[in-house]
């Protein structure tokens, strides 16, 4: 594959007047691409990725500015979720104690005695042991197979 030869600039200083009677553009290298108007203002070509890029720069910090709010309201709804289990948690701690000091535990064995419980560790156990049955293996034929499943289907 031949080599394509490097393209040259040449710069060229000229009048407006000259180069609009021949319709030539003179290039200069490394500047941005400019044309003139007929009142004098000077238009500049703006890239199109360039201002894809841009948009979607601002709509990515839009997305974060909003993600950036929802995750303070996610931290303030979990501070608040945190103290309401503290507080449960503390509710829970006097309910166990109160319901520990409430009770008797030897009150509560005297009558139980009265009324003629018996205590757990005076109790007989007996153990009873049964085998399991188990289901006779039937061995049928294809044809009482398929009939079985035919009755059972339609049945």
């Amino acid at each position: 594959m031949a080599r394509q030869p490097d393209v040259q600039y040449i710069q060229l200083k000229a009048d407006d007047n000259a180069t609009s009677k021949f319709g030539k553009r003179i290039f200069c290298k490394n500047a941005a691409p400019v044309s003139t108007r007929r009142n004098g203002c000077k238009a500049i070509a703006v890239d199109p990725v360039a201002i894809c890029g841009i948009v979607f720069a601002a709509v990515m910090l839009f997305a974060m500015a909003f993600g950036l709010l929802q995750y303070k309201q996610c931290l303030q709804e979990s501070q608040q979720m945190s103290q309401y289990v503290s507080r449960l948690r503390q509710e829970n701690a006097q309910l166990q104690q109160t319901y520990h000091d409430g009770y008797d535990i030897e009150e509560i064995r005297e009558i139980a005695l009265d009324a003629g419980m018996i205590p757990a560790e005076k109790v007989e156990q007996v153990v009873l042991e049964a085998p399991a049955p188990q289901q006779e293996q039937l061995q049928m034929s294809f044809w009482e197979s398929v009939t079985n499943f035919l009755a059972g289907f339609f049945a």
